[in-house]
């Protein structure tokens, strides 16, 4: 394989990643809210 080759597979990777990270970070993000209300919501009622 040539190193060329390599290069524009990794950077495609990368690519993917990146994107799976940013979608990772936002299922995080909305975790968080919904824990956030829930502690809310347990506080309220006690």
């Amino acid at each position: 394989m040539n190193s060329e080759k390599r290069m524009t597979e990794l950077e495609e990777e990368n690519r993917r990643l990146r994107e799976e990270n940013e979608k990772l970070l936002a299922i995080i993000d909305r975790m968080r809210m919904t824990i956030n209300r829930l502690i809310g919501q347990y506080i309220k009622e006690n």
